[in-house]
């Protein structure tokens, strides 16, 4: 479940509404512990054995879609977890379910009970990193107050003196105003000097 690890890695650095994006970390464990429970249940009552070929043959086709269908609702919470962290979502691609579902083939002499022991193992593992993911987020607040930590951190601190705090320019870094030359006196040319009249003698 890379891709939940990578929107909680994005999270840290942006900032997110952690309570909501851990409920629903926590939705999505609630399915794994769902499809925990079908697997276990087919543990405790086995039935009649399956062919060598397909897990669902072993555990029926009615577990098989249950799981499926939470496998369904768990990928619809991963892209709302996904879409919290912004903009940068758009590079996360889903590359497992949380839960682990019933359409892989049997190994070579593995038989259903020992598939439903490896998957169910597998989707405790998924639950508990889940929830581990679900206390990273926890307290994270909305914002880019995580950003601008680490900015000021790495230039020691100049980014956040230098942003505009206000405005539609928030955030917004300039350098600093050049100031004006004084006025210069404006200076009226004389008008040439006009020469008298003779006087007619």
């Amino acid at each position: 479940m890379q891709i939940l690890d990578q929107a909680v890695a994005v999270m840290h650095k942006r900032g997110a509404d952690g309570a909501k994006v851990a409920a629903q970390l926590e939705t999505i464990a609630g399915c794994g512990e769902q499809a925990a429970r079908l697997w276990q249940g087919y543990l405790d009552n086995p039935g009649a054995p399956g062919d060598k070929y397909t897990i669902v043959s072993w555990i029926g086709p009615e577990r098989a879609k249950q799981l499926h269908e939470l496998s369904l609702k768990a990928h619809e919470l991963v892209s709302a977890v996904c879409a919290a962290a912004g903009d940068q979502a758009r590079f996360l691609v889903l590359d497992e379910s949380p839960v682990v579902l019933a359409y892989r083939g049997l190994k070579e002499g593995e038989t259903g009970p020992q598939a439903a022991q490896v998957s169910l193992a597998a989707q405790q593992e998924h639950i508990k990193h889940l929830r581990s993911l679900a206390d990273q987020v926890r307290t994270l607040k909305p914002g880019a107050k995580a950003a601008m930590k680490t900015a000021t951190a790495m230039d020691g601190g100049s980014a956040e003196r230098e942003a505009v705090p206000t405005g539609t320019n928030a955030g917004a870094v300039f350098p600093p105003a050049k100031k004006k030359a004084p006025p210069q006196k404006r200076v009226t040319a004389k008008k040439p000097a006009t020469r008298k009249a003779a006087k007619k003698k």
